[in-house]
């Protein structure tokens, strides 16, 4: 029987060698920003009742901005410096939260509020290539934003999303395996994944305060394994690491900061893109790239080592089903793609709240971006008919059938093992899709109801007009979030084109000219 490089590498060690050079990627904006908004996260629990419970601490993003970064001093001030243009050594993520927030806890449930009230939990992904092709995440994708986005009532806009969003849980969405549908949502595209979970702080530096409770206007720095690349690739990776794994999961540092003046906590990691600049954290001179996250770690050096996997792929490697998600990376170059600005970023966050009747701490799904919009199930940002004709059809055509829990034509489909299991016409969370989750049968769109009043008027359009007048102030005002369609801070003409279509008062529905005279 013959000996695979990968048997050789877990024995011996093998130095990454880099097949080529390239140029990274410009010219994105420094930083990208995504405004989410505050005020939309939702607490829907994982055993699905009570479906709501406004009094429960949440986690409610607000924002978040990436890019590439350049410390002041990267050994001692590793926060402290400026956003830059790519190429750069290192690039930032800062996620802003409305109210407290802080780290999760050491277990669960015993210790979940070892650090305080509202720990944070979930999951950011990051498709370094923007490809959602390449790269993917085999290990609890049901956790992830395409595997649990669905819960919030509706499809995300963006094309990469098409196909691979998991709709429900009806018939083994999450099976590990990108070959078999429905839904594919493995194949999320991602290389990275930021993890907040319990159990992932090895330390943490409280400053002054003295005790393990992160409070108002505390700058905490937290370090944990909380950045891994995507698990999608593991089955594939040549074994070169001394500790015989195939992950790459470096002990990374999170600072924690929260603003007393604007009850905001600011979440920010600094990691190296190259080995420059990893070696610049410890005042040192760079390694050679050995695939070891132990030691100097950087995007880079973990990326040349999926390319190397895949250039020394085996017959049985190619022939599994999974490989696909490591394949694409086998002709591209890494340094192409250290520009972060550029990259797609998927947010899926979960609340810890304490049961009322027993006490006990609980899990609910609270805030994802990109967001969508509850009963848009085709994905163009409108509510309209045709969503009304897809809730239709699908519930005519499901109930009573395999994944209708009690088999009975009664115009109610229960949902299997809910709140395990989803579908995403089942708007209000219940855990049945029945009347009470079917669009509004007119033409309508509650993307522009910017008031919140159930109903399209001159009152949304004047909110509307200001917000297209703002010019894309920073930040936008808070009500303008939710039609910035694109996040980009800015809302244009083009992001509100559709509210020319309809517009009508209560009960009342008002066909007016489109564009209607809105600032240009």
């Amino acid at each position: 029987m013959g000996i695979s490089l990968r048997q050789v590498c877990a024995v011996v060690g093998c130095a990454i060698v880099l097949f080529g050079a390239g140029q990274p990627t410009r010219g994105a904006d420094v930083p990208k920003k995504y405004f989410d908004g505050a005020g939309d996260a939702r607490l829907l629990r994982f055993d699905g009742s009570p479906v709501n419970l406004p009094d429960a601490p949440r986690l409610d993003l607000i924002r978040y901005e990436i890019g590439a970064w350049t410390p002041n001093d990267a050994a001692d001030a590793l926060f402290r410096g400026q956003w830059t243009a790519a190429p750069a050594d290192f690039f930032r993520l800062d996620l802003v939260f409305k109210g407290l927030v802080n780290p999760p806890g050491l277990d669960f449930p015993t210790n979940i509020f070892f650090f305080g009230d509202n720990p944070l939990l979930g999951f950011i992904e990051f498709d370094i290539d923007a490809n959602e092709l390449t790269g993917g995440e085999l290990l609890g994708p049901q956790f992830r934003y395409q595997g649990a986005g669905a819960r919030f009532g509706g499809v995300p806009q963006a094309s990469r999303f098409s196909g691979k969003m998991a709709l429900d849980s009806c018939l083994g969405s999450f099976d590990a395996d990108i070959s078999t549908g429905p839904y594919f949502p493995e194949r999320s595209g991602e290389e990275f994944d930021l993890a907040f979970l319990w159990g992932s702080v090895t330390s943490f530096d409280v400053g002054s305060n003295g005790n393990s409770l992160f409070e108002p206007g505390e700058v905490w720095t937290v370090r944990g394994p909380f950045l891994n690349r995507a698990h999608g690739f593991d089955d594939f990776i040549l074994v070169c690491c001394s500790n015989g794994l195939p992950t790459y999961t470096p002990q990374v540092d999170l600072l924690f900061s929260h603003s007393i003046e604007f009850d905001r906590t600011t979440v920010s990691l600094v990691y190296p893109l190259t080995l420059n600049g990893s070696a610049a954290m410890s005042d040192s001179v760079p390694e050679a790239p050995d695939c070891c996250a132990d030691n100097q770690n950087s995007i880079r050096e973990a990326m040349d080592h999926v390319v190397l996997s895949t250039q020394f792929a085996t017959i049985v490697d190619r022939s599994d089903v999974n490989y696909p998600l490591i394949e694409g990376w086998e002709f591209l170059i890494p340094n192409d793609y250290l520009n972060p600005a550029l990259w797609d970023v998927n947010v899926m966050l979960i609340s810890v709240f304490v049961d009322p009747g027993t006490l006990v701490p609980g899990l609910a799904w609270a805030d994802i971006a990109p967001n969508l919009l509850k009963r848009d199930y085709n994905g163009d940002a409108v509510v309209d008919t045709e969503d009304v004709e897809m809730f239709d059809a699908f519930l005519s055509a499901e109930d009573g059938g395999a994944c209708d829990a009690d088999g009975v034509v009664d115009g109610t489909l229960t949902i299997i093992n809910f709140g395990d299991g989803f579908d995403v016409h089942d708007a209000n969370y219940d855990g049945l899709v029945n009347s009470d989750d079917r669009p509004p049968g007119v033409n309508t769109t509650a993307l522009y109801d910017v008031d919140h009043d159930g109903d399209l008027d001159l009152v949304d359009f004047a909110i509307i007009q200001r917000c297209v007048e703002s010019g894309g102030g920073t930040p936008i005002p808070a009500e303008c979030d939710e039609i910035d369609t694109n996040g980009d801070g800015n809302v244009t003409p083009a992001e509100i084109e559709l509210f020319g279509g309809s517009m009508g008062g209560p009960g009342n529905i008002m066909f007016v000219v489109p564009n209607m005279g809105l600032v240009p």
